[in-house]
């Protein structure tokens, strides 16, 4: 495939993907909660020390996802730079081990411990999230794992850092989330992107996208079960 071919099959995923998640995640009862200030206390803090959690984990899975495709990344050494730069910001900033102390200065202010984030297990939707990335790092291709990294919640005080870092560069020069996956998508595709059968690159993103909803509604839901 064409670099310029290349370019155009990933922005049109991703136009995919920001609707689906405006369907499946922005317009249900979860956020629409959130956005307009009427998200229980205790919703909002089932939802974040569970989200706490999940923090930790996704950050240890970009470096394990480092270590699977470093072949890749020897030969596109212009993205493994990025890489190395990427992993170092998320695990350093602002301060060892990381972006996870973005995480608690909200979570504090919700009166949630670092033991309950830290120690407690996740509830089974988050757990979903976290294994299906796991499942597709060990078991599937670089361009499925690529693929399955859908849009970053821009809510509360995390998640409006990581729209942030997501969408520009960094201090230091450190390139953003969004930019970094794209790249890195379009140059597997360059390369001839292998996929299983099943595993096409829209079923990768959507399902992303279907779990989040799925996390995000969890917290509504286990409250009044």
């Amino acid at each position: 495939m064409s670099r310029a071919e290349a370019k155009a099959c990933v922005n049109d995923l991703y136009r995919r993907v920001a609707e689906r998640w405006q369907e499946r995640v922005t317009n249900k009862p979860f956020m629409q909660k959130l956005r307009s200030g009427t998200l229980s206390r205790d919703a909002l803090r089932l939802f974040f020390k569970s989200w706490a959690s999940f923090t930790i984990d996704i950050n240890t899975l970009e470096c394990a996802t480092y270590h699977k495709h470093v072949a890749f990344f020897r030969k596109h050494r212009d993205l493994m730079a990025a890489m190395a730069q990427k992993l170092a910001d998320e695990l350093i900033y602002p301060k060892p081990p990381g972006h996870i102390h973005v995480v608690l200065e909200t979570a504090k202010a919700l009166g949630i411990s670092e033991d309950e984030v830290f120690l407690e297990p996740m509830p089974s939707e988050f757990r979903s999230l976290i294994d299906c990335r796991r499942a597709l790092l060990w078991e599937g291709t670089m361009a499925e794992v690529y693929a399955h990294y859908g849009l970053t919640p821009d809510e509360a005080t995390y998640f409006s850092t990581h729209e942030e870092a997501d969408l520009k560069e960094h201090e230091g020069g450190v390139m953003g989330h969004g930019t970094f996956r794209r790249m890195v998508l379009e140059r597997l595709l360059e390369d001839g992107a292998e996929l299983r059968p099943g595993y096409s690159l829209e079923y990768c993103a959507m399902t992303s996208v279907d779990l989040y909803g799925a996390t995000f509604q969890a917290a509504l839901e286990i409250l009044t079960a």
